[in-house]
């Protein structure tokens, strides 16, 4: 399932790198790969929950918790300018917690969150010292292990409960500076942001109604700081 999800990133990368000058300096190192540390800080927004009528109380909302990733990305160099990104890495757990109405429920779900991304990528070279680059591409998040918290089941009186997140596509935007150590190493300072706009169903088993399905709606564009540590070669 997952690597159905990333052919078409995959699919993309390929593509922006064929529609790009090749390097022009063959003794250049063509391959970085960067790992380093990401915040990613999160305002999002919540419709209400809805529900069959008479099921659900009014004012129910959803947030979600800012994460500390681990960063990791591979970049293709093309030209002393140009070059194609490709990042993904281990997808963090993302933790849904009650909001409006709903906030005394505390944690209401949990979810690993991918946004496997790719980027063509253009390099400054005329600046003195440091390397200043923007960043242009697509992500494409999806959600899996989703696990509803029995606080919220409880709240809607059920006995268990079941969720799903819709995927979503969005444009990607990366502003960065790059100071090479030597011929090898680099430091990587970054801010990126993109679009998550997606739709949650939780399905409620409900002792007496059988199965109630419940949906809200969540849309968000966080803000991702980054420091990494690439190697060249």
């Amino acid at each position: 399932m997952y690597t159905k999800r990333l052919n078409p990133i995959c699919a993309a990368t390929l593509a922006i790198a064929a529609s790009l000058p090749m390097a022009a300096h063959a003794d250049d190192p063509d391959n970085i790969f960067r790992i380093g540390y990401a915040h990613v800080g999160f305002d999002l927004k919540s419709s209400d929950l809805t529900g069959p009528p008479g099921t659900t109380p009014p004012g129910l909302r959803i947030n979600v918790k800012d994460l500390d990733i681990l960063a990791l990305s591979y970049e293709r160099r093309l030209s002393p300018n140009w070059g194609v990104q490709f990042q993904a890495g281990i997808p963090p757990t993302l933790t849904t917690v009650g909001a409006g109405a709903a906030v005394p429920v505390g944690t209401v779900a949990k979810a690993r969150i991918w946004f496997p991304t790719v980027l063509a990528r253009y390099t400054f070279t005329g600046v003195p010292t440091v390397r200043p680059y923007v960043g242009v591409g697509v992500t494409y998040t999806f959600f899996t292990d989703e696990e509803v918290t029995t606080g919220y089941t409880a709240a809607l009186q059920g006995s268990s409960s079941s969720m799903k997140l819709e995927d979503s596509w969005s444009p990607y935007v990366r502003l960065g500076v790059e100071y090479p150590i030597d011929k090898n190493w680099i430091v990587n300072v970054e801010y990126s942001t993109f679009q998550i706009k997606s739709t949650a169903t939780v399905v409620t088993q409900t002792p007496g109604l059988g199965p109630i399905p419940r949906r809200v709606d969540i849309k968000d564009t966080p803000q991702i700081f980054g420091v990494t540590i690439g190697y060249r070669f």
